[in-house]
C-alpha cells in the first residue's frame, strides 16, 4: 500500500519538532552540572578533570569558556602558575578578536548563536585579570600582580571604545580600584595606593554611595583616612576624617597586617527567556526596567516564530555573610563586588548592540522555510507548499535557543576585610559564616611584615575535610569522609 506523500511530510515535520525540542530546553548550566556540583563540594580536582571530560568545552567554538573554568578551577586548587598559563591564553584569544568560520556563521544564523564561537562576556573579560593578580602575588610576584589589577579598568575602556552605539554603562569597576590600591600599598607605594582608593570612592559618590549594588565599604573609607595621614596630606586627611567620623583607632598602621578576600557561592547563570510579538516588533522583557525591541524585516512572514535570548538567574548562595573573630575581636568581611548587577546590565547592552543580528536571524530562518515551501510545490504539487513551510518553520522554531554560555565558576560575591598581624602573639582567625547555617573554619596566617592578600572561598555549605590552597589540615581531619554536619568547624593554616 503507497502511504500518502502529505503523511510522510506531518510524520518528518513531527519528528523534526521533537528532536529539536529535545535539544533546545538544555542550557549551558545543565551540560556543565557535573564539574559545577564537584566545585561545589570542593572536590576541585574531579572538577578540572570532568572539564577536561567534557565533550561541550572540548569543541573550538567553545576554547575560552574552557580556559575560563579551567582557569579558576586550577586557581581554586592552588595551582597558580598553571591557573595562570590558562588565563594568559585566553586573554591572547580576546585580544586577537575571536572570530567564527563561515560554517558557525552559516550554522548561527541558521539555527541559533551557540554555533558560534564563545566571546565571552565584557565583564568576564576582565576577571581573568583578577584573577591574574590574585595569582601572581600568590607566587610572590607583587609588581605582575599589580599590573594585572591595573589592566582591569583599562581593558573594559578599550572594550566600549569599540562600540558605536549603545555603548557600556559598566565601564569602570570600584573594586578593580580597591584591588590596585591594595597591591600598591603592598609594594610599598602608598601615594599611588591612596590615589587608587581616592578613585574607588569617587565611583561610589558619583553614584549615591553605592557602585552595581555594593555601597561604599568602611574599610575604603579607613584605608583613604590611613593614606593620607601616611603621606601627611593634610587637607585630604580632615576632608575624610569630617566626612567619615571615624575614631582614628580604627584605622591605624600596623606593621603587618592581611587583606582576607571571602568569594561566596556561584554567579549568576544563564537561561533563556522567548519574546512575544507585539504589532510589527519582538519585545523581550527580562525586567520592568530592561525591555529589548527587535525590528522584524519588513515583509517578513512571521508564521510560526520564536526568538530566544539569553537572560542571568541569580543562584542563591548557602551562606549570607561571614565575619572574623580573633583576639576577643570580631570584623565583618564587607561585600566589595556583586556579579549579579553587573552580568545584567552587561548583557542588556550587549543585547541592545545585537538586535539587528537577532532580526536577521529571524529573516534568514524564514527565507528557508518559504524557499523550502516552494522547492516542495514544484516537486510535489501546490497541497505540499503550506505543510513544507509549516514543518520548517516549526523546526526553527524549536532550534531557536539563545547562547546560554558563561563562565560558570565565578563567585556570586566577594567580600574582604583587613586584620593585623602580630609578631609573637597568635594569628589565628575563626571564619564564622552563617546562613542556612552557620558553620566555622580555623585558619593561622604565618607573620610577615607588609601587607598579604589572602584568597578564601565558599562555594556551597563547608565540609570538614576541604584543603584550601595554602591552608594545611591536621591528619586526623584529612583522613575523615566528606560529611556535610549542621554546623562545622574546621582548621587551616595559611604559609
Amino acid at each position: 500500500m503507497r502511504i500518502p506523500t502529505k503523511f510522510w511530510f506531518q510524520f518528518i515535520s513531527v519528528g523534526v519538532l521533537i528532536i529539536a525540542l529535545n535539544s533546545c530546553g538544555i542550557t549551558y548550566n545543565d551540560r556543565s552540572y557535573e564539574f559545577q556540583n564537584e566545585v561545589y563540594y570542593r572536590n576541585f580536582d574531579k572538577a578540572a578533570s570532568l572539564i577536561e571530560d567534557n565533550e561541550f568545552l572540548s569543541k573550538k567554538r567553545n576554547r575560552l569558556l574552557y580556559l575560563m573554568e579551567k582557569g579558576k578551577v586550577e586557581h581554586m586548587s592552588g595551582n597558580y602558575k598553571k591557573s595562570n598559563q590558562l588565563f594568559e591564553e585566553a586573554y591572547i584569544l580576546i585580544d586577537d578578536r575571536i572570530t567564527a568560520n563561515a560554517g558557525q556563521a552559516v550554522a548561527a544564523k541558521l539555527t541559533n548563536p551557540m554555533a558560534a564561537p564563545y566571546r565571552g562576556e565584557d565583564f568576564e573579560k576582565v576577571m581573568i585579570h583578577y584573577y591574574m593578580a590574585l595569582n601572581y602575588f600568590q607566587l610572590g610576584m607583587p609588581n605582575e600582580a599589580l599590573v594585572e589589577a591595573k589592566r582591569i579598568n583599562i581593558k573594559l575602556q578599550e572594550l566600549n571604545q569599540k562600540y558605536k552605539k549603545n555603548k557600556n554603562k559598566y565601564t569602570e569597576d570600584a573594586f578593580a580600584q580597591i584591588l590596585q590600591g591594595l597591591l600598591y600599598e603592598a609594594t610599598g607605594d602608598i601615594n599611588n595606593a591612596f590615589i587608587a582608593y581616592r578613585n574607588a570612592e569617587e565611583l561610589y559618590v558619583n553614584n549615591n554611595n553605592s557602585y552595581y549594588g555594593v555601597p561604599l565599604p568602611y574599610q575604603l573609607k579607613k584605608d583613604l583616612l590611613r593614606t593620607s595621614k601616611q603621606l601627611g596630606f593634610t587637607q585630604e586627611y580632615n576632608k575624610y576624617a569630617s566626612q567619615f567620623n571615624i575614631p582614628e583607632k580604627e584605622f591605624e598602621k600596623h606593621p603587618a597586617e592581611a587583606v582576607i578576600f571571602w568569594e561566596n557561592g556561584l554567579g549568576p547563570a544563564k537561561d533563556q527567556t522567548q519574546i512575544t510579538v507585539v504589532d510589527d516588533a519582538f519585545v523581550a522583557v527580562n525586567d520592568a526596567n530592561n525591555s529589548i525591541f527587535i525590528p522584524i524585516p519588513p515583509g517578513t512572514d512571521l508564521g510560526i516564530t520564536s526568538i530566544a535570548i539569553p537572560k542571568y538567574v541569580q543562584r542563591e548562595s548557602y551562606y549570607k555573610g561571614a565575619r572574623l573573630k580573633f583576639n576577643n575581636k570580631e570584623e565583618n568581611f564587607e561585600l566589595v563586588e556583586d556579579f549579579f548587577p553587573i552580568a545584567e546590565q552587561s548583557l542588556h547592552d550587549r543585547m541592545l548592540r545585537e538586535v539587528i543580528d537577532i532580526a536577521l536571524r529571524v529573516g534568514a530562518k524564514k527565507a528557508t522555510s518559504a524557499s523550502l515551501g516552494a522547492l516542495a510545490k514544484e516537486i510535489l504539487g501546490e497541497d505540499a507548499k503550506d505543510l513544507v513551510k509549516v514543518g520548517a518553520d516549526i523546526a526553527g522554531a524549536a532550534t531557536e535557543k539563545a547562547d546560554t554560555r558563561n563562565w560558570q565558576t565565578l563567585p556570586a560575591t566577594i567580600s574582604y576585610a583587613r586584620v593585623p598581624l602580630t609578631e609573637n602573639g597568635n594569628n589565628t582567625f575563626i571564619i564564622e559564616k552563617y546562613g542556612k547555617s552557620t558553620d566555622r573554619d580555623t585558619i593561622s596566617i604565618d607573620y610577615k611584615k607588609g601587607l598579604q592578600l589572602v584568597s578564601y572561598f565558599d562555594v556551597g555549605k563547608a565540609t570538614t575535610n576541604y584543603v584550601e590552597p595554602k591552608f594545611k589540615l591536621k591528619k586526623d581531619e584529612a583522613e575523615q569522609k566528606t560529611s556535610i554536619p549542621t554546623d562545622s568547624t574546621s582548621t587551616r593554616k595559611i604559609n
